[in-house]
């Protein structure tokens, strides 16, 4: 079980080094050989398809050994007695090959493999059937439960961005943002919960609410295998409570022959009428008179300009005893441009097949612009008459017109500098790599005109799905609606990561049968801050939107016609006006002071780690067994701003705060893989993971928009997960797969947001606040069904299902029944697709069930998001070896984003975005 508490710096010093001396007593007794042995060292690969092969089972007729090739098909037999050999290879999809081979006394004999596809000849194949069966080698040969996305031949990701690829694997789902999948979720577990890396290495988060990392940023040209493995084993970070996801960029080493890939893409979004467009370009090559040397250059570059258009029906609040309506109604108007740069430099240097030095470096560039027209209408000021039990009269209702301009830059950026190296039966290697992540608010200006207190009588009918209300025309009149403020904000947050790890590895004989050990030490520091600047201006002389007459009429079909979005504000007229008349605007030093430094924030976070672990081949069964321990010391800096108080000082605005935590986890696991026959594996596993808080939730920040407060707890605790997983594997001809998969996580301490409505904190009077919380202990139990199968006849489909009850216990919310945060009861995804010639289509379906996304008071104020599906199309053809065009609808069935509070007719948000084509081309040199 999992073992936390606090300790001192000086106890995980002795810890660790006792930890060290552990380590190397234990290389002292086992780095052992025979005595007169030779080896066997080659290379399978797959000279139709031009690459190795990955997660080929290579085996010898003597000594029940087995071994799995790398990405670049290496393996290799260590200590072997002289003698004759006939060594075997098999991979799903390819017929079987073996040769013979004598192995000295004393050093190594090299032995390369070629293995045929079993049904090359029947069907060209290309794109999303090469995917599936490179990613199903990797699964096969795994010996922890994993699943994966790889490319094709070309380097081709069968989506646009990573965290869109990944989502048709089983358990996983996306969080929309405006249309487009970013966080990925595994097995219904926040994507802050998930452990990120780049080629193994840990990646930072450019957010400045939480741990999770945009997938969207990473271009899928950049990339060959994605890996989310479900089950951890000692070697990955602790602090993986859903998963690990592995990006894995290329090397020049992936395939025998250079290669060299343009790609280009211009589309059609139906709602906007705009047109996206991206180019990529990637070469590898070796160069060098040995071929030692490896290089990969990659860049990409793509930009959609889009809109979206969202409704919100907050707070619904109990108008006569059970009837429910929406008090605050808001409408926006989303005019979006994103653009995404990514740039990737791989050098290898390999002077022998025993020393591998590397330089791997990702550069991804993300930026958002988003101009957005609001109406924000708290409708029920005053007293209530309900009219019938779906319809309210509201006395008196305030209303705002805003706009918001908000330009932000992400960046993502890892370079990793390190080595491998053989010596005989040892392999350790060693790396530092730098993480730095940002995101850049250079430009966010808010303009509000806001109405008197009751301005606007009104009623509010939600006897339809999409609620309505009628305030009357004056709603509409510029004149109505006062110049409230001005705010103009700049934010920078940045986290840096400076990570070394270490790794040893012995390949040995435990009697009769081979394994080996592994053991490894880690120490990663995260250092990120938010720093945010606002200067805030009210007016100085009264005037309206009228008088401005910087307005002009909304969209004609706003909401597909549902809602008068009424007059929208003219953002470049009002910056010309407002540096025209600065006298009309009256700076206001003491809210821009305490804005300025509410949600300023300082976190240095240390993490030291070891772990030990053993594997042994017991021929049909495969054990991995091992602990890992992670120490944890975190420093808190931020400034508590008392509101309320009457001497607020814009020069010393609030009290700087000093907090922190520390504590020590113990994590084992236990894996075991038996194969009862070759094209079956049953896998079981026991591991035990953490889920460290977000970053902003641990710091004393506090936030105020439209009296809607969100804020930090220093007093949260860990999440702590032990999982079982247990899962049948079933590999099918010529390539396919059927499996079936339990899970069950046991967690303590979950942390959720708690939403209360008409509170005071701080001394501020608010309508609304989120702060995080531990609730008591929560549990998913899980099933996921698979089922992959490419046919002779050139069709093939993948589909899987995954069905999760979960459960959580809340603190004064015991009685209730509530389901994981974030966790959807089902998950499905369906891809049928027909590749014959050089024709390919894939007609894609994601669904995503309900879950739950934040807890109120009463269940009649739990907020959920609404379940989701999305259909896609792909075509590709061919028209020659090197040349491939291809069209994709994304969102076909115009699907949205929903959430509700308490029922799904009690609807809280909506947001449309449309269908979105694209076509391209890929030329292969």
């Amino acid at each position: 079980m999992i073992i936390g508490k606090k300790i001192s710096r000086g106890h995980s010093v002795v810890l660790l080094t006792v930890l060290n001396l552990a380590v190397v007593a234990s290389l002292c007794v086992l780095v052992t050989r025979v005595s007169y042995a030779g080896d066997i060292v080659g290379v399978v690969n797959d000279a139709a398809l031009e690459r190795f092969v990955d997660g080929a089972t290579v085996t010898t007729d003597q000594g029940n050994r087995r071994a799995v090739t790398d990405r670049w098909g290496r393996y290799s037999f260590r200590g072997l007695p002289a003698g004759e050999y006939t060594v075997e290879a098999d991979a799903g999809g390819y017929e079987t090959q073996s040769a013979d081979v004598t192995v000295p006394q004393t050093g190594k004999v090299s032995l390369d493999l070629t293995l045929t596809s079993r049904y090359l000849d029947e069907v060209i194949v290309t794109g999303t059937r090469i995917s599936q069966l490179l990613a199903l080698q990797r699964k096969r040969a795994a010996e922890s439960i994993l699943d994966a996305v790889s490319a094709d031949t070309v380097g081709k990701l069968p989506d646009f961005n990573v965290a869109e690829a990944i989502q048709r694997l089983p358990g996983l789902s996306v969080e929309i943002d405006q249309g487009e999948g970013r966080y990925t979720v595994i097995r219904g577990i926040d994507a802050d919960l998930n452990n990120v890396t780049i080629d193994g290495n840990l990646v930072g988060s450019p957010e400045g609410s939480g741990r999770r990392v945009a997938l969207d940023v990473v271009p899928s040209d950049l990339i060959s295998i994605v890996e989310v493995i479900k089950a951890i084993t000692p070697d990955l970070d602790g602090n993986a409570i859903g998963g690990n996801i592995n990006i894995v960029t290329r090397s020049a080493f992936d395939s025998p022959e250079p290669f060299a890939v343009i790609s280009a893409r211009a589309g059609y979004n139906e709602k906007s009428g705009r047109n996206p467009y991206g180019v990529s370009a990637t070469w590898g090559s070796t160069l060098g008179p040995n071929d030692e040397w490896g290089l990969v250059l990659a860049g990409s570059y793509y930009i959609k300009r889009y809109d979206t258009h969202l409704a919100e029906g907050l707070d619904w609040v109990e108008f006569a005893p059970g009837d429910f309506a929406p008090e605050n109604l808001r409408l926006f108007e989303y005019d979006i441009e994103r653009e995404r740069i990514g740039i990737n430099v791989n050098l290898e240097y390999r002077p022998n097949d025993a020393t591998v030095w590397y330089f791997r470096s990702i550069f991804n560039e993300f930026t958002d612009k988003e101009a957005r027209n609001q109406l924000d209408f708290d409708a029920a000021r005053g007293d209530q008459t309900p009219l019938s039990s779906t319809v309210v009269q509201n006395d008196g209702g305030r209303a705002s017109r805003e706009f918001r301009q908000n330009n932000q830059t992400q960046q993502l950026n890892n370079i990793s500098i390190g080595g491998e190296f053989d010596f005989d039966n040892v392999t350790w290697g060693a790396s530092y790599t730098f993480s730095h992540a940002e995101e850049i608010t250079p430009l966010r200006v808010d303009w509000d005109y806001r109405s008197g207190g009751g301005a606007f009588p009104n009623t509010v009918d939600v006897s339809n799905f999409y609620w309505q209300f009628d305030a009357g025309p004056a709603i509409n009149d510029p004149a109505n609606f006062p110049f409230r403020r001005v705010r103009r904000r700049t934010d920078a947050i940045e986290e840096d990561i400076n990570s070394f790890k270490t790794d040893l590895r012995i390949d040995r004989d435990f009697g009769a049968r081979s394994g080996y050990l592994k053991f490894g030490l880690k120490y990663a520091q995260r250092d990120k801050f938010r720093d945010r600047e606002n200067r805030d201006y009210e007016d100085a002389v009264d005037f309206t939107l009228a008088d401005t007459g910087l307005f002009s009429s909304g969209p004609s079909n706003f909401f597909d016609g549902r809602y008068d979005l009424g007059p929208v504000l003219d953002f470049a007229g009002h910056e010309a006006f407002f540096l025209a008349n600065p006298a009309m605007f009256e700076f206001n030093a003491d809210g821009s002071a305490e804005n300025s430094i509410a949600s300023d924030y300082d976190i240095v976070e240390d993490l030291y780690a070891g772990y030990g672990m053993i594997s042994v081949d017991f021929g049909t069964t495969t054990i991995l067994a091992g602990v890992r321990v992670e120490y944890t010391d975190a420093t808190y800096n931020a400034t508590l701003i008392d509101f309320d108080d009457p001497d607020f000082d814009e020069l010393n605005p609030g009290e700087p705060v000093r907090d922190g935590n520390d504590y020590i986890d113990y994590l084992p696991s236990i894996h075991v893989t038996f194969r009862p026959r070759d094209n079956v594996n049953v896998r079981a596993a026991w591991t035990n993971t953490i889920g460290r808080p977000d970053f902003e939730d641990v710091v004393p920040v506090f936030e105020v928009e439209e009296m809607r407060g969100s804020a930090g707890n220093v007093k949260l605790e860990p999440f702590q997960s032990m999982g079982f997983d247990f899962s049948f594997e079933y590999y099918l001809e010529p390539t396919g797969i059927v499996s079936i998969g339990l899970f069950y996580k046991d967690i303590d301490n979950p942390i959720y947001t708690r939403r209360t409505t008409n509170v005071t904190f701080r001394g501020v009077d608010l309508l609304a606040l989120s702060q995080p919380e531990n609730a008591d202990s929560g549990s998913l139990l899980g099933l996921e069904l698979s089922w992959e199968q490419q046919f002779a006849n050139g069709f093939g489909a993948s589909v899987n299902l995954t069905f999760v009850d979960s459960e959580v216990k809340v603190f004064g919310r015991e009685s209730d029944d509530l389901s994981f945060f974030g966790q959807a009861d089902t998950l499905a995804n369906v891809t049928l697709y027909y590749s014959i010639g050089r024709f390919e289509a894939r007609l894609a379906a994601n669904y995503r069930d309900k879950y739950l996304a934040g807890i109120g008071g009463d269940v009649t104020e739990d907020v959920y998001w609404d379940e989701h599906m999305q259909v896609d199309l792909k075509l590709t053809f061919d028209a020659s070896d090197s040349l491939s065009i291809f069209g994709e609808v994304q969102n076909i069935n115009d699907e949205s984003r929903r959430e509700y509070q308490d029922i799904s007719s009690r609807l809280l948000a909506d947001e449309i975005y449309s269908w979105t084509a694209l076509v391209g081309m890929t030329y292969a040199f």
